[in-house]
This record gives C-alpha cells, sequence and structure tokens, in this order.
C-alpha cells in the first residue's frame, strides 16, 4: 500500500487506501513505541478531541488546505480539536526541608520522600510565591529533571541550575510528573465549524512535551488560541499560519473572555522558539502567561520569537503577559491593525517580563504605541536595531508614541540603534518613575507632529543616560525634555537638528558635546534667587550675585565674565583667583564665589 514504507499508518478518507479512516483511531492502534501516521488529502470531520497520550509520534499531513481537521458544531464545550499530554497519575507532591536559591542544582527532601523518585524521572518544583502582580494565583514553578537520588540524604540533583527561589515559607514542593517525548505534527490545517466555545484551553493544546515539533500546520477561524503550549520544553514551532481566532463566549460571566490569541505559551515552559510563523486577526499572534492549579504553576523562561509576522491585532501583536522572563523577539513584523473599540489601540509589542528583548523587528502603523514595556515586574528590556515608523494617536491626540515605558516602575532598559519616526506622538516616552535607563545611537525624525512634546520625554525619571541620538525635526518641540522630578541625567554627544532644544530639570544633570545645543550662548538672570546652583535654566533669577554666595556650575560648562563693581574678591572652588575682574570657565561642578561691597559688578553668564 502506498506510503506503508514511510508510515505505520496511513488514514484516508478512503478506506481501500490506508489503514484507518479516523485518525483517533490510527492514533490509537500504534504500538508503545510509537510511530508516524501519514493522512491523505480530504476534510475530516470530527466530534470530539483528538487525543495523544503517548510519545515517539509523528502526525503528518499532505499540506495546509489539503489535509484539514474540522471539529464539527456540536463542539462548543471545552473540547479543542487535538490535544497532547499524558493522562498517567502524576506522582505526590513531596515536601522540601530546605530552601532553594537561583542556580542551585539540587532539590533537599527527606529521605523517605526522596526513595519515591528514580534518576530520569521528570518533576515539577513549585511553591505558593507569587509570580504575576495582576494575578496573583499564579505561582511559581518549573520542570526538571532528575539525575541523581541520594536516599541517605534525601538529596535530589537535578539536570539544570535552578531558576528561582523555592522556600519553606511559601510551602516549596516537588512532585513528579510524565513528560510525553517527540511529538511531531506537521502540514495540516485544522479548523472548526462550532458557531462558539467554552474553551479553557488552546484549540490545539499541548501539555508536558519534551521535544515538541509543529511545523507548517494552520489554525483558523478557531477560539482562545490557535495554539496553545504548557509547560513544553526543548520544543519548536514553525512556519505556521494562524488566522481568524475568535472569542471564547462562556456562560458565566457571559462577557467574551478576551482572548484570541495565535500561540500562547504558558505554565512552566522553557527553551521554545517559535520562527517563521504569520498571524492575522488576533489580539495577540504570540503571547506568554502563567497558569497555576494542580501541577500547572510555572513561570516561562527562554523563549524566543524570530521572523514572524501580524497584521490585523485588535489590541497588540506581539505581546509577553507575566510572569514571563528571557523573552526574545528577533525580526517579526508587526503591520498595522484595527483597535477593538475607538479608545484602545492596536501595538506593535507590549511587553511584561525580566530581561527580555525586542530586536530587529518592525512596527508599522501602530495604533497608539509601536512597543510599550510595562508591568511593575519588567526590569532589563533591551531594545535594539528596530524600525518604528508611522505610530498614529489615539483619539483625543493622546499617545502615538513609538517607545513607551508605563509608569509602573519599570527600570533597568537599553534602547539602541532603532529607527523611530513619523510618530504622532513622542519617539520615546514613558509614565513616570523609570530609572536607570540608556538611549544611545537611536535615529529620530518627524515626531511629535499630532501630540505636543519632545522627541525624547521622561517624567520622573532618574540616571538616565542619552547620547548619540540623531534627532531630527520635531516641528516646534524640544529634541529632549526632563519632566517633573527627574534627575541626574547624562545628555552627551546628540546631533540636534535646527531649533531641538533641550528641557532640563535637576541640579545633577550634566549636557555635554550636543550639536545643536552647546553652547547655548548667555543666560538672562542668571543667578539664581533662591539655592546656589548655575544651571542653563534658571527659574526666578536675577541679575547679580550674592555677594560670597558660593555657586555651583551645572548642566554644562559656564563662561562668567566679571567687571565693574568694587569687587573684592573672587574665588574658583575656594581659592582666590588673584583678579577682582575678568572672563572664567568652569566645568560642570565647580564654584565660583565673588565679594564685593555696596556696588555690584556687572556679570555675564554664557552656557556652553
Amino acid at each position: 500500500m502506498s506510503d506503508r514504507y514511510e508510515s505505520t499508518f496511513v488514514v484516508s478518507q478512503d478506506s481501500a487506501k490506508g489503514d484507518f479512516t479516523s485518525v483517533q483511531a490510527a492514533i490509537d492502534g500504534l504500538p508503545a513505541s510509537g510511530g508516524k501516521i501519514f493522512v491523505k488529502a480530504g476534510s475530516y470531520l470530527i466530534s470530539d478531541t483528538i487525543r495523544i497520550r503517548q510519545g515517539n509520534l509523528h502526525l503528518q499531513g499532505e499540506g495546509m488546505g489539503i489535509t484539514t481537521l474540522v471539529a464539527d458544531s456540536t463542539m462548543t464545550g471545552n473540547t479543542p480539536a487535538l490535544e497532547a499530554f499524558s493522562t498517567a497519575l502524576d506522582g505526590t507532591p513531596r515536601t522540601l526541608v530546605k530552601d532553594t536559591v537561583r542556580g542551585e542544582l539540587s532539590i533537599q527532601t527527606s529521605p523517605s520522600d526522596a526513595a519515591s523518585f528514580s534518576a530520569g524521572d521528570y518533576v515539577l518544583l513549585f511553591s505558593n510565591k507569587s509570580v504575576d502582580t495582576e494575578i496573583p494565583a499564579k505561582h511559581a514553578g518549573e520542570v526538571r529533571q532528575i539525575v541523581a537520588v541520594d536516599t541517605a540524604t534525601g538529596l535530589l540533583t537535578t539536570d539544570d541550575q535552578i531558576a528561582d527561589a523555592y522556600t519553606l515559607a511559601d510551602s516549596a514542593r516537588v512532585v513528579r510528573i510524565t513528560m510525553l517525548h517527540n511529538i511531531r505534527l506537521a502540514d495540516v490545517s485544522i479548523t472548526t465549524q462550532a458557531p462558539s466555545s467554552n474553551l479553557r484551553v488552546g484549540f490545539t493544546h499541548f501539555r508536558f512535551v519534551e521535544n515538541l515539533q509543529i511545523e507548517r500546520v494552520e489554525v483558523h477561524n478557531a477560539y482562545f488560541s490557535g495554539i496553545q503550549v504548557q509547560s513544553v520544553r526543548n520544543s519548536t514551532i514553525t512556519g505556521c499560519y494562524i488566522h481568524h481566532i475568535n472569542d471564547i463566549v462562556p456562560v458565566n460571566p457571559p462577557n467574551p473572555a478576551n482572548e484570541r490569541y495565535g500561540i500562547a505559551v504558558g505554565g512552566a515552559s522553557q527553551n521554545v522558539s517559535i520562527s517563521g510563523c504569520r498571524f492575522s486577526h488576533t489580539r495577540h499572534a504570540v503571547t506568554t502567561g502563567g497558569s497555576s492549579g494542580t501541577n500547572a504553576n510555572g513561570m516561562q523562561r527562554n523563549i524566543v520569537v524570530a521572523n514572524c509576522t501580524s497584521m490585523l491585532t485588535d489590541t497588540g501583536h506581539f505581546d509577553t503577559h507575566q510572569p514571563a522572563e528571557n523573552v526574545t523577539f528577533i525580526g517579526c513584523v508587526a503591520d498595522g491593525g484595527v483597535p477593538a473599540t475607538q479608545a484602545s489601540g492596536a501595538y506593535g509589542f507590549q511587553m511584561r517580563g525580566r530581561n527580555c528583548s525586542i530586536v530587529g523587528c518592525s512596527v508599522l502603523q501602530a495604533v497608539g504605541r509601536g512597543i510599550m514595556i510595562f508591568g511593575p515586574a519588567s526590569s532589563g528590556a533591551v531594545i535594539t536595531g528596530n524600525m518604528v515608523a508611522n505610530v498614529r494617536a489615539l483619539p483625543g491626540n493622546q499617545a502615538g508614541t513609538g517607545i513607551y515605558f508605563d509608569s509602573a516602575g519599570t527600570s533597568d532598559h537599553t534602547v539602541t540603534g532603532n529607527v523611530i519616526k513619523n510618530c504622532e506622538g513622542a519617539a520615546i516616552a514613558n509614565g513616570g518613575s523609570n530609572n536607570d535607563i540608556v538611549i544611545s545611537g537611536n535615529r529620530i525624525e518627524n515626531v511629535s507632529s499630532v501630540v505636543s512634546g519632545a522627541a525624547i520625554e521622561l517624567a520622573d525619571a532618574a540616571r538616565v543616560l542619552i547620547c548619540g541620538n540623531a534627532i531630527g525635526v520635531v516641528g516646534k518641540s524640544p529634541a529632549i525634555a526632563m519632566r517633573g522630578s527627574s534627575d541626574d541625567w547624562r545628555i552627551a554627544a546628540n546631533h540636534l537638528a535646527a531649533g531641538g532644544g533641550i528641557v532640563l530639570a535637576g541640579s545633577g544633570t550634566v549636557v555635554t558635546n550636543n550639536f545643536g545645543y552647546n553652547p547655548v550662548g548667555p543666560i538672562s538672570n542668571p543667578w539664581p534667587s533662591s539655592g546656589t546652583d548655575l544651571t542653563n535654566q534658571v527659574v526666578a533669577g536675577t541679575a547679580t550675585p550674592i555677594s560670597g554666595t558660593r555657586y555651583t556650575v551645572r548642566h554644562t560648562p559656564k563662561t562668567i565674565v566679571v567687571s565693574g563693581g568694587d569687587v573684592t574678591g573672587i574665588q574658583i572652588d575656594g581659592v582666590d583667583a588673584g583678579s577682582r575682574a575678568g572672563a572664567f570657565k568652569l566645568g560642570v561642578g565647580e564654584t565660583i564665589a565673588i565679594l564685593y561691597g555696596t556696588s555690584p559688578p556687572t556679570t555675564l553668564v554664557f552656557a556652553e
């Protein structure tokens, strides 16, 4: 029979040309060692979930749109079209007797509990520690494999470093789980005829799988998410086409669940690569998100999304929900989008997670914001080498921002080498309270064209380095603006177009060698009426200094010219200058004090 030499079983709608007419029957007929099932061209109507319960299984079709699995109209419950996970009984959770710390290679249980494990077992290490500030019921967890068991001491040695701290105070435990190995699904389309759905998992759903491979699979006109993986390791999803994913409509509560994901990565998934996939008509093309419950704890780690394209989002093309860390987007394209409501946006990237990166991606014609980093768990983001263009403002001339940090305390970010242009709002902005940010080597052109503001504008931000950026036409707006309580910035070696000024705040900021800004020339009424800082932006200053007051140069170097009056002394950095008049050039942090009698001198202060 054709294909028998390549496959264990052949599925065909014509019983004379295959071993089975049903995919499920072919799966159930496989030996314990697994095998390959080849599904011939045709549309296969199913009335119940296709279930994969063993490993070493390859389900191969003839191609997207050629081999199609169709869930019939009765599958409106929590019934995915296809799912893969073992129904074997998991072990009994065992309590840790010692705290773990990040980077350890072992778990300490009691000797009697250790005897219930064997080398080679897969385990879920978990605790009650919340890992999601928005949904506190999501708890810490990760999948590890046991490589050695010491029943005398109770020590379990794991296959890799433990990624989190699991403490006795958080009820840390470890439980044996069953992992399926080597599941491959390729060259099929999967859809449904159901008019609605109460799905709580992905339309195709994979849980506790090592080496899952999903290749050239189309999922469309489905619900919840096209593909959902939970607690999978060392897995790939490549060349898939996922589109028209719809909301589920639960009975209680009555409102849609607002899911509509293309690919959702959840649980304790680790080392997952998603590449070369295409998405259309989704809320998020790719998203991460934890899910707690019995043996469902976990944080997603080491997720790479590469060379994927998305169009027609209604919320945000690419997204990371909490909890997640070390998620990287490389070479992805987020194109356009139609917001779900008039007031909402259609963003390019939304990122909530630790140490995540967006590298070499393109955001074109987003609505509201191109890239947004948000949530109090977000820190250490790297945004580099991206193109963000033509971001439109929201109704009421709001946002329209190229790259945005929200006000939940996201910090320690690096923004380098991006091109940001033709945005109706700022190129880079924030909601406040963001610290330790590097903004370097970016090309910014024609921004803040509708929403007033600077090209780079941060509020209440401390310790910010802005250097080597080329900032072009920004209308009548400044190039760089410090807002609110911002301080301790270093603004250096930027190239500002004609008229692109800098709005400064705080006495700890230094501004040097910026083409188009330095030197800025004479400062009118340079001597502050209160305080002793000679800044570039004086509030309520006076034309003459107070005799004997020691003033400190801030922001940029200053040239101070003193003439006339009955000057009795001029001190530079506390040392007498040896003259009673002249021009004095002072660097940032140096001080000057002018002593005089009843007649003050004439002074000119030039900022450089």
